[in-house]
This record gives C-alpha cells, structure tokens and sequence, in this order.
C-alpha cells in the first residue's frame, strides 16, 4: 500500500464523513430532532389527502435520515476513476474528456445546497462499473441512453466505524482476495446484504430488465437468495417513481426462510416489501374457504417410503402441477356452471318471477363475467327484485280486497258488538294472510338456496377429480389422483399440492380482491410446479417475475423438473431469460468437491466452479449409536465454538430422530436448539434440526448424525438430498455414522 496514496485517501475519506456528519445534522434540525431520538415524530392521520402526503414525505425524510446516520460508520466502500466520452449531467457533474472519482456506498450522499453527489448508491448506473467493469474501455446504461469511456482504476476499502483502515485496488487478484477475506467470517443469525461483495455474474442476475421473466439457476451456494433479494432492491431504486416496496412481493417455502432472510432488505434500505408463502399468499385470497392443511410432511413422507412407493407419489404430484391441470379445470368449469344452475322455473303465488331459458341467459351469459359466486348473487337480485314486486301487488290486492268487504260490511250493518265483530274478525283474516304471505316468502328463499347447486370449494375440487376418474377410467392416473385425494378431502385436508388447483378453481368460483404486485420473486423455485406459476401469472397478469433455485435441489418429488423450461413453458408473454449462477461462494473447495461428486452422472444442473477458498476437508467419523455418539457431537460443537463459529446445524434425516437427539443432547449441550416444521424464527447459535427444514440455510459448520450408508441408499433422490445437507456449511463439516459410510 503506498502511504501518500493511503493519505489522500484518508483525507477525502474525512471530507465526505464531515460532509455526511452536516447533512445527517440538516435532516435532524428540519425534523425536530434535538436528542437523536425519532421514535416520536408522527403526522396525525384525520383522514385527509394532505396527511396521506404528509406521512409519504415523513416517512422519506427519515428513511434518508436513517441512511445518514448509518453513512457515517461506512460512507463508501470503492472507488471508480472514470472518464466519459460525454457529458453526463446526471452522474455527478461527469464531463466528457475529464477523469472523475466516483465513491461508491450503501446510500447515495448529496451535499446540499448544490446537490452535488458526493457518494452514488450502489444501485446507480455508474456503479455498474463497480460490479462488471474491467480496466480499460467500459460502458453502462444511464437513463438518458449508453455512456462509454475509460475505467483507469477500480479500489476497494476496509471501513469500521467510521475509520478508514485500508485498501485493496482491484485487479483479478486483489478482488479474489477482498471477496475470500469475507467469506471467511463467520455467519450471523440471519442472512446479511453482500452489496460489498457482488461478483459480476450476480450483479447480472440484479440489473436484468425488471419487466421480463428470469430463471435463476444457482448452484448452492451461489448467493441466489441474496442476490434475488438485490435485486429487489435494485428495482425500488430504478422505479422509485413509479413502483412503491408493498407492490413487490418474495414467495418463500416456509415461514423460517422468511425469517431467516427478513433482516437483507431492512439492510439495504428497503422496508414493506411483502414477504409471504405460497400456503400464506392462498389463505389470504381464500379467506374463510381455506381448507387445513397437511403442514410439511412431503419430505418426511418421502424418507419412510420405498422407490417404488416415491414414484407413485411423484406421479401424483406431478399430474397435480402440470399445466394441462388448468386446461383440465376450465374445462370442467365450463360444465360445472350448467350444473349449478336450477332445472325449474322459479315462482311464487302462481306466478313465474323468472323461467329457465331467463334463468340461463341471466347466468350464462348477460352475467359470464363475473364469478360463479356472484353470478349467483346476481341472478338472485333479479328474483329478489321480482319477488318484491309480486308480494306487493299480492299484499296490495289483499288490502283493497279487505277495504272492499269493510266497506260493505259498514254499509249493510248498523252500529254495535254485531258489526264491530266482523270487522274486527276481517281486519285479523288479512293480518293473517299478510302473515301468510311472510312465511311463503321465507320458504321461499329456503326452496330457492337449496336448488342451486352448492359451491363449496373443497367439495368442487373432490367432483372435479370424481369426474376426471370416471372420464379416464378405473387404473387411470386420474383414478389414482382421486384415491390419493380422497381421503384428505374428506377430512377437509388438503396437502400444500393441492393450492394451486384450488386457487385456479376459486378464482372462478369466488373471484379475489385486487393485489397491485409489481413483481414477483419466487425462491425455492425448483420446488414450485407450473401450475402455480400459471397460477401466479394469472393472478397478478404480467411478466415481472424472478424465479430462482437449483434443479440439483429439487427433493419433494417434482422429479420430472429436468430444466427450467419445464416450469416456464407456455406461462409468460415473454421469452423468460435463463441465467446462471455456477460459482459457490459458501462452502470451501473441499466441501464442494464432497458434494458435487454425490451428483456425478445425475443430469446436470451447469458446471458449478467453488472459490478458491481452502478449509479442512469433510471427514466420517464411524461411531456407535448412543453416548459415544452423542460423546462425539458434543466435542466436535464445543470445538468449533472454541474456535469463534457462531451457527453450527447438527442434522438427521428424520424430524423424530431430530426431536430425539436434541433431547438427549440437552444434558452435554444446553445452548442447543430443536428447529422443527412450522417454526417462524431461526434462533442461529447450535440448533439441531431434521433434514426437512435445512434447504436455503447456511451454517458455520454442519455435522450430519446419521451419515451410515444404510440410512442413505445409492439413488437419485438421496444422492440430491445428501447434495442439499453437505452444502450447507461454510468452513467444517463432518459426517458420523454407524457401520460404513454413505459413500466408500
């Protein structure tokens, strides 16, 4: 490191600190801040248009206030020199011809008055160069068009709490080296931002247009989730003026995912994003027509079952995912609606209100757009409508008709008991005729209701699959879809392979309140099935959707998944772009030459390149089941905590088994934590867990307890899910098991 080099560079680096300390004070003195404290600013919401602004402005003035402040403990970490070959007004004053330093940050930093850009964001056009560019002659996309000229110099900073302790210029060398050094730290209880740490294919996956379809094939390890959640990120910031946080939504495969990385957005500056599951994002629209669950046994399910049995299985689940489903489902739709209409004429007091031709035009066709729930409704305002003006012209002639005979009775009869008898008697005949006529309209509706054809949605779904059998015929795979369904069904259970039939089924059934989604990311999506995201297109009608995963991780059972086109073709307008992430950045070369080697002569998901970043290499350590075993655990955590690892996973096949260890653990190791289906928060630290839940986790260090070549038979399904377990560590993992291991 040159020294007079360091010095300009620290002296600029307290320039631009004093500059963020000024502007982080402005924002407090405009806000009222006097102590530091924000928690307690407010605009009190009556209602109006003004306060609706108001808070939108607040709550910008504060996120920025909130940049600021985190600004001033790493106001930048890189440096570009570059230079123009025009003018460029909107990156910083840039002029054609003239070097310029361009600081790159989290945050973006503008020293006001002037508005001169002091820091771009990490998610400017310039930064691109950051991320992608090389020395010499480079381009980026600015929004006024491309900007072309000459990178002389790309460096990196080491900043700590606002000090600048060193840097690093970047060629191929000097970027491997920075990038190692922070792969080497070890992990936290959630997934961290890596906006210091972007590497040029990932930065791809960030920047691809925002209004197209993307795949995302990554390796494990790869920093697909995080790099997914950049791009979200990215996006906000591109569209700030037209797309707000709430319009952008992650579906992930469970609710410990979603804790697990909830902590990445709030770290970029992004809040509100909507962040749900598949099974969450169902029960919304659904509402009171959800059905229960069968909660997480697919994998479960899958471990206890033979070859055999798990092709069966998979069989089922791919019938029930495949597009031709929906094309299936409308098709029924389309004869259910004939079915739900009654076969008689509707009538009340002799008279027809509406005939069944009526009855079918209203339904079938004035009516189509609507739901079938509505069209229901509809058709019933018209009878309603009807059946009122019938009973009014029935209660009116019965009125005059009773006049009449009053009238007649007070001319023939004089005054007294006689005559103030049968009026009293005629007044309380029409009492009860009108009387009469409330309870014929009671039963009436009773009558009516019960002779539409009922929609409830798990008893449409069951019809559906009762006719598509008996269409197909006994031994037919609808048949056998029908006895694997059945039995749920019948309990008002369904399993998380059924939602996306029974969301399809709904929407014509019910219809759903309006979700303004401006793009969507699908994580896990090599577990997803094209009929969800069909699902998914149809529901929010655009194209804006980033599917990421790894097919070499695809262990519930959608085994017919061999490309990425099998999820994508024939869903989206657009031609969905493939990219692919192959290099591992988690694990160390030794782990991974573990892992890929379980998958040699599988189908290939691409060519995965680990970093060149050296560990111990994975050891199995052959023990008997029982204290030695739980002897052996217990030395290896207590070693690795002595070495300074925070998150260490010990993993068994089996959540049983998981809940089991963990208990006979919990005397040699009591920090320990038993992680388990259905669990909302990832607690980080020394957890023990089945192998269920571990997919899109990392860990310090992984131990897997059950390792014996008996528990992990030589065949496709285990060979990805030993692939899954052996990818998860960082920097250790060992193996223990009794008798020889999984693979000798």
């Amino acid at each position: 490191m040159d020294s007079s080099v360091f010095s300009l560079e620290q002296a600029h680096f307290s320039s631009t600190l004093q500059t963020v300390t000024e502007e982080r004070r402005k924002a407090e003195v405009e806000l009222g801040i006097t102590d530091g404290n924000d928690r307690f600013i407010q605009v009190i919401d009556d209602g109006s248009d003004d306060a609706v602004v108001q808070q939108f402005v607040l709550r910008m003035k504060l996120r920025s206030l909130h940049q600021l402040r985190l600004s001033e403990r790493q106001p930048y970490f890189a440096r570009l020199d570059f230079t123009p070959d025009s003018d460029m007004p909107y990156e910083g004053g840039m002029k054609a011809g003239k070097t310029s330093a361009v600081y790159v940050g989290r945050w973006g930093v503008i020293k006001t008055p002037e508005y001169k850009v002091c820091v771009a964001d990490w998610r400017s056009p310039v930064a691109n160069l950051y991320y992608s560019g090389q020395i010499g002659r480079v381009s980026y996309d600015a929004p006024d068009g491309k900007v072309e000229g000459d990178l002389s110099l790309k460096r990196m900073f080491t900043v700590e709490e606002g000090k600048l302790l060193g840097m690093q210029d970047t060629g191929l060398v000097g970027q491997e080296r920075f990038l190692t050094e922070a792969l080497s730290q070890v992990t936290t209880a959630r997934l961290r931002e890596v906006v210091t740490t972007i590497q040029a294919e990932q930065n791809t996956v960030i920047r691809h247009d925002p209004f197209s379809p993307l795949c995302v094939q990554g390796v494990a390890g790869s920093g697909k989730t995080t790099i997914a959640l950049h791009r979200i990120a990215w996006m906000l910031y591109r569209l700030q003026k037209t797309v707000a946080p709430h319009q952008m939504m992650i579906l992930a495969p469970n609710p410990l995912f979603l804790n697990y990385i909830s902590r990445v957005l709030p770290d970029l500056g992004v809040e509100q994003v909507r962040q749900t599951t598949f099974a969450q994002l169902c029960e919304k629209l659904l509402g009171k027509r959800m059905p229960k669950l069968e909660l997480g046994a697919r994998l479960e399910e899958r471990l206890c079952m033979s070859k055999h049995e798990r092709d069966a299985l998979d069989a089922v689940l791919r019938r029930k995912g495949a597009l031709a489903l929906g094309n299936a489902l409308d098709g029924f739709l389309e004869r259910f609606e004939r079915k739900v209409i009654p076969v008689w004429s509707v009538g009340f007091g002799g008279r027809i209100l509406l005939d069944t031709q009526e009855m079918e035009d209203l339904f079938l066709r004035q009516f189509r757009h609507y739901p079938l729930r509505v069209r229901v409704d509809e058709v019933r305002k018209v009878v309603k409508k009807r059946l009122k003006q019938a009973l009014e012209q029935l209660e009116d002639s019965l009125r005059k008709a009773t006049d009449q005979r009053l009238e007649a009775l007070l001319r023939s009869l004089p005054d007294g008991e006689e005559r103030q008898e049968k009026a009293r008697r005629l007044l309380l005949s029409r009492q009860e005729r009108l009387d009469q006529l409330k309870q014929a309209e009671k039963d009436f509706w009773r009558n009516y209701d019960q002779n539409w054809h009922p929609m409830s949605l798990l008893k449409v779904y069951g019809e559906f699959w009762q006719e598509q059998a008996a269409l197909e015929g006994d031994g037919s795979g609808a048949a056998e879809v029908w006895a694997a369904t059945e039995p749920g069904i019948a309990k008002g259970r369904v399993g998380t392979e059924d939602l996306p039939a029974l969301l399809w089924l709904g929407e014509r059934l019910y219809g759903y309140p309006r979700m303004d989604i401006r793009h969507v990311v699908v994580d896990e999506a090599q577990d997803v099935s094209p009929l969800q995201v069909k699902v998914l297109r149809k529901l929010f009608n655009h194209d804006a959707f980033t599917l990421v995963g790894d097919l070499w991780q695809g262990i519930y059972g959608d085994e017919g998944l061999r490309a990425w086109s099998d999820l994508t073709e024939g869903i989206f307008e657009k031609q969905p772009a493939c990219v692919a992430l192959s290099t591992s950045y988690r694990s160390t070369v030794e782990i991974m030459e573990l892992a890929l080697a379980l998958m040699a002569g599988h189908d290939s998901a691409g060519v995965t390149k680990p970093v060149l970043r050296h560990g111990e290499p994975p050891s199995f350590i052959s023990v008997k089941m029982g204290e030695e075993c739980l002897a052996v655990i217990a030395r290896y955590v207590e070693k690795w905590l002595g070495e300074g690892f925070f998150s260490i996973a010990i993993i068994v096949k089996r959540e049983a088994d998981a809940k089991a260890l963990h208990k006979a653990l919990l005397t040699l190791l009591p920090q320990a934590w038993l992680v388990s289906r259905g669990d909302d928060t990832f607690q980080g630290g020394v957890q023990v867990m089945g192998a269920s839940v571990v997919k899109g986790l990392e860990f310090d260090c992984v131990l897997i307890a059950d390792a014996q070549a008996e528990a992990y038979p030589r065949e496709r399904f285990y060979d990805k899910l030993l692939y899954v377990l052996c990818t998860r560590p960082l920097h250790r993992l060992v193996l223990l098991g009794s008798g020889k291991a999984f693979r000798e």
